[in-house]
């Protein structure tokens, strides 16, 4: 247990007995928009937070539902921004909070001296900071891609605190943590308005129409405390672009000041016994795992992490990386299926993906059979000798219809297509929730392998394809995509089925996270091969090791029996290592038998065979007589039974590309005498 948190719990649990009986009945998220985390549900079920209302409606949703200011501070806490012993704002460098490293000392800003000598009497207490250079000189552009990301005024500031308790991160949990509650609460915000406001007056060229607003947490980008301080006589585009979370400070204070005259909000944090229907969340963490983000865009989970990372994840090369940043820098699937845990989309016992309503994981519903779709039978049936395995699934009536819409409202909502399915899985094991984790959840914990994973990926793909083939109307132009975990707006599977022949606006919208079932594929593909190799690798050195404590020499380059898979052309082939080494030293058969050699990039099949993309049956005589010539005398070598016409040529072609030319010199003058039926002849010695 976090010590601090810990503690608060302890303390505060006579508060709790005391305060009102509607705060803090449930902690689970209703994973909205497929969120994961307090911050995701509450851009989900409060997309603008600008005014008295909202910031009051994300606060009651705060402690009535999401599990009150505690959830948010353990989250901040797995995800790295708190210190969990010192219940303080971290400085690091992953994550990376930039006002936290500014109100520290960490990081200065140069050149700021004068503006931080103009906060007067609160220089002490708050800091002024400035965006960057480049996006104050750009405050005013029109184009797109600044628009967002710029100063919102010609002259734009932020004001933050030094104090880096984290009750003071974000205007969200402002006065409910412990302590002086809302009352201290609206006092410390008047002094952030004053400290503000003197800045203003005491910097040449501000005008007295100034506006101050706080992001709240769910829409905030950075978590720890910055309040905007704009000169609203020179605005720019991207304050009009930020409006929705633009929460003026007034509206903060009449909220506080409301709370603070009625009391509707006591502190409180989650007793030391927390309710069945919490135990996923953030008072019992199923395991020590932690995400390691680096807080891009404010993000809090692995999910928000990948997004803010990869806001475009339509191809392989994206896939990759994702999988890559999973493993190398989130803190692997044990970060991940703690998240899923702590959201209750994932049952720590079973590790099963929960099929209740509360959170609504609909397809894991329907697959689970806790669901059913009206009207779904005859698609089930398409599916023919699929449909034990997988299930059809559709959108809502209202989205089927509103395919070609062309309405801001429904694009990006309606379905992708005239017509438009999902495929899902009866599978409930998390490790088969999205194509992020395909193959990579250990199979000691009920995972699978690459292998497995690839197989039931194309068999994903196969059963999609008879569906559609087996449904009247459908055409044969049908696309399958993944949208992968980051992107994803429900947490478990589902495999888009659309009729790229009558597309509609929300398939362009929605292009960005579209990623083909044939890319993920791929890289199942290339990490089987991968591992293959590096297991090849592993057991090579492990010979060497051992050949070499006992004193024995040669290695392992030419040891008999020894075979090697190959895919020439589509067809499978096997041949014995040292037969290889019969080839010229420098062809690249030879180079392919050594070992070293062997285990380099060569590239392979979904099974991780070498492929030569070459035709098979001249090949395989090259083999053939290879195998031949290692059964004869070094001097007294004969060819195998000859090919003829045009197999003839075929190999004589080849031949050079394999660097064995060497080896049908004499026929490349005297074929018909390789013509010859049955019949042997004298070969040249291999060349040195």
């Amino acid at each position: 247990m976090d010590t601090w948190l810990a503690s608060w719990r302890v303390c505060n649990s006579s508060t709790l007995r005391h305060s009102v009986e509607s705060i803090v009945t449930k902690s689970t998220l209703t994973c909205a928009e497929g969120a994961t985390s307090i911050k995701e549900e509450l851009v989900a079920r409060v997309p603008q937070i600008n005014n008295a209302a909202t910031f009051r409606q994300a606060r009651y949703l705060l402690n009535s539902e999401l599990g009150g200011a505690i959830a948010i501070a353990d989250e901040l806490t797995f995800s790295g921004f708190v210190n969990a012993e010192t219940g303080l704002l971290t400085i690091g460098a992953s994550p990376f909070n930039i006002f936290a490293r500014f109100g520290s000392g960490a990081q200065v800003q140069e050149g700021m001296a004068e503006e931080q000598s103009a906060l007067g009497e609160f220089k002490d207490r708050f800091l002024i900071c400035r965006n960057k250079p480049e996006n104050d000189i750009y405050w005013d552009t029109e184009d797109p891609k600044w628009i967002g990301r710029v100063s919102m005024s010609r002259r734009h500031r932020f004001l933050t605190t030094k104090c880096l308790k984290w009750e003071w991160f974000n205007a969200l949990v402002f006065g409910l943590a412990p302590g002086e509650g809302a009352k201290g609460a609206v006092k410390e915000v008047e002094a952030m308005k004053a400290a503000a406001m003197t800045y203003t007056s005491n910097m040449p060229g501000w005008s007295k129409q100034i506006g101050l607003f706080f992001n709240v947490f769910g829409h905030n980008n950075v978590n720890s405390l910055f309040l905007h301080v704009i000169d609203l006589a020179c605005v720019g585009p991207s304050f009009a672009h930020q409006a929705y979370k633009n929460c003026p400070l007034e509206d903060i204070l009449k909220v506080l000041t409301e709370e603070a005259e009625s009391q509707s909000f006591t502190p409180v944090a989650r007793s030391l016994a927390p309710t069945a229907s919490a135990a996923s969340m953030h008072s019992s963490r199923t395991s020590d795992a932690r995400v390691n983000v680096a807080g891009t865009n404010g993000a809090t989970s692995v999910k928000a992490e990948i997004t803010g990372r990869i806001p475009t994840l339509n191809d392989a090369s994206a896939f990759r990386e994702a999988r890559r940043m999973l493993q190398d820098v989130l803190g692997g699937v044990s970060a991940l299926r703690e998240e899923l845990t702590r959201a209750g989309l994932v049952d720590p016992e079973s590790n099963r993906l929960t099929t209740g309503t509360r959170p609504f994981n609909v397809f894991a519903r329907i697959a689970g059979g806790e669901m059913k779709q009206k009207g779904m039978e005859a698609d089930q049936e398409a599916l023919g000798e699929y449909q034990e395995k997988f299930v059809i699934c559709g959108n809502l009536p209202e989205n089927d219809d509103h395919w070609d819409s062309k309405d801001v409202a429904w694009i990006g909502k309606a379905s992708m297509s005239r017509r438009h399915r999902f495929l899902t899985t009866k599978n409930l094991h998390w490790s088969w929730f999205n194509a992020l984790v395909f193959g990579i959840v250990p199979e000691s914990e009920g995972g699978h392998s690459l292998k497995d994973a690839l197989r039931e990926t194309q068999e994903m793909k196969a059963a999609a394809l008879h569906f559609a083939r087996s449904r009247q109307g459908w055409s044969e132009n049908i696309g399958l995509f993944f949208h992968v975990f980051g992107h994803c707006s429900v947490n478990s599977l589902h495999l888009h089925i659309v009729d790229m022949d009558w597309l509609g606006p929300t398939f362009h919208k929605l292009s960005f996270k579209n990623c083909p079932i044939d890319c993920i594929i791929k890289v199942l593909a290339e990490e089987l091969a991968g591992s293959i190799q590096q297991a090849r690798k592993s057991a090579l050195v492990l010979v060497e090791a051992a050949e070499k404590a006992l004193g024995l020499n040669g290695g392992v380059e030419a040891q008999d029996g020894e075979i090697i898979a190959l895919n020439v052309g589509g067809e499978p082939l096997t041949v014995e290592r040292t037969t290889l080494l019969v080839a010229p030293k420098k062809s690249v058969l030879h180079k392919l038998g050594r070992s070293a050699d062997f285990e380099g990039e060569w590239q392979r099949d979904g099974y991780g065979r070498v492929y030569f993309d070459l035709p098979a049956r001249p090949f395989l005589h090259i083999l053939d007589h290879l195998r031949v010539i290692r059964t004869r005398d070094e001097r007294d070598r004969c060819v195998p039974p000859a090919p003829d016409g045009l197999e003839l040529e075929e190999v004589l072609e080849l031949a050079p590309v394999l660097g064995v030319d060497g080896l049908f010199a004499d026929l490349s003058t005297s074929r018909m005498s390789w013509r010859c039926c049955g019949r042997r002849r004298r070969y040249r010695p291999l060349p040195e």
